[in-house]
């Protein structure tokens, strides 16, 4: 059950599972950041050449591997074979789904990812209640809610659209996912008044946290979760 601050509840997300505390978007992650206590946790899926969804943030190897090759141009088998720099493994999404039993935030980082998704929510259409979608590619998010009207979806954006409210219901969205910084109360106020909820990424110090929980934010995606909920809990 989401903790509350100042009197409203406040879902408490791992974002990349965690990266502050654990190795980003990695089975030992997922695990790690449920045994502390939070409410979902946040993963990046990438396309791979044979149509599988990658978890990956990036869209190559370089960081992650020292390897100069980009994610679409290997197939599953090559990745689920391949070790990071941290000795992890790089899993697919349809291996992580059942891994782990609470909520997952799915984050399309490609707007192409959608027909590989469709066809595992057509296999397991039980996730529907268990994930939650969000995308800078707004008209993923469209098509997602067009086929499985009842996924649950976040519009995710780099600013401040001075009409939130039509922008996020436009593409079937009851939720819109800002950066944290420069967020005001005002702002998280003219969401609410029109029905959408309202959640920052990626606040991962105390100050950012603070500020985030200060201006009425629903949830908080975090590097550093516990630091989130040590806050909330201080309160």
């Amino acid at each position: 059950m989401p903790l509350r601050y100042n009197g409203r509840e406040v879902f408490i997300i791992a974002h990349r599972g965690g990266g502050g505390l654990f190795p980003e978007n990695t089975l030992a992650a997922f695990i790690g950041v449920q045994e502390i206590g939070v409410d979902a946790v946040e993963c990046d899926v990438q396309l791979t050449r044979d149509g599988k969804l990658a978890v990956i943030h990036d869209a190559d190897l370089k960081r992650l591997a020292g390897i100069d090759v980009q994610v679409r141009e290997m197939d599953s088998r090559e990745i689920k074979r391949m070790k990071l720099k941290n000795g992890e493994k790089i899993l697919l999404l349809e291996d992580l789904l059942g891994k782990i039993s609470i909520p997952i935030v799915i984050e399309l980082k490609s707007a192409d990812t959608i027909s590989s998704l469709f066809g595992i929510l057509e296999k397991n259409p039980e996730l529907l209640r268990k994930c939650i979608f969000i995308s800078f590619f707004h008209e993923a998010l469209y098509a997602l809610k067009q086929r499985f009207p009842e996924a649950s979806c976040g519009a995710l954006l780099a600013g401040f659209p001075m009409d939130p409210v039509s922008m996020v219901k436009q593409c079937g969205c009851d939720t819109i996912a800002l950066n944290y910084e420069g967020l005001t109360k005002d702002y998280v106020d003219k969401c609410h008044q029109g029905g959408i909820r309202v959640s920052v990424w990626a606040p991962s110090d105390s100050d950012g946290i603070r500020s985030s929980l200060n201006a009425g934010v629903d949830a908080i995606a975090s590097d550093r979760p516990d630091l989130v909920i040590e806050m909330v809990k201080s309160r």
